[in-house]
């Protein structure tokens, strides 16, 4: 498992799985994901949804991806530990899954500056080809620069899905210093990792947490 390196807020367990962690390594599936940006809090039962929060010790949570995101989430709510996992695809990062995070997370009572956050590895700006209208509807977020697009080798534009939502995280009022990203393009490494553009149809991998 591929672990962010950065000091936590308490005891936890998070990472992002390779294709050499075992399946029982993995936790239990608790979501149905539909590429949108609900958020939910995380039960026994599977959910429609492309994110779960938890302040329970114990319960594993995460997300799974070939392509797109994973991004992990853990800070403090009024003194109890609080993490979350979310699965941010192109549509879901325009739509706001990770704004729609944070927002539950300050509901609760937390501050954004004092979240751990981790980006996964995923299918990097080098090989993300998309059409026109992706890049005009992630042009219209707030954090948009226009260096996160790029023309393409084959005349569409590359889109930089990981820093587009890296740049939604520091608008957002995340800490830098607290950023344990995994920076690994699902594209290039076909040894390690699934990629769904590179002809993995059913493999994936998790970005998961859990409260110790």
């Amino acid at each position: 498992m591929l672990i962010p390196g950065i000091p936590l807020p308490f005891p936890l367990t998070w990472g992002f799985t390779t294709k050499e962690d075992p399946d029982s390594a993995l936790p239990p599936v608790r979501l149905k994901q539909v590429h949108g940006c609900d958020l939910v809090e995380a039960g026994e039962q599977i959910q429609h949804a492309d994110g779960l929060w938890t302040r329970t010790p114990g319960l594993a949570i995460g997300v799974q991806v070939a392509d797109c995101v994973p991004v992990l989430l853990a800070g403090v709510v009024r003194g109890r530990p609080w993490a979350a996992a979310l699965h941010a695809g192109w549509r879901g990062t325009v739509a706001g899954i990770l704004r729609r995070g944070i927002a539950v997370f300050t509901g609760q009572g937390g501050r954004p500056e004092d979240l751990a956050w981790a980006l996964g590895p995923a299918i990097l700006k080098c090989h993300f080809e998309v059409g026109g209208e992706v890049v005009a509807a992630a042009r219209r977020d707030p954090a948009w620069r226009e260096d996160l697009a790029a023309p393409g080798p084959r005349g569409r534009p590359h889109l930089d899905l990981h820093g587009l939502l890296r740049a939604q995280a520091l608008d957002l009022g995340l800490d830098p210093a607290r950023d344990g990203s995994v920076v690994v393009c699902t594209f290039c490494s076909p040894e390690l990792l699934h990629s769904y553009r590179r002809g993995d149809r059913h493999g994936r991998q998790w970005g998961w947490i859990r409260i110790d």
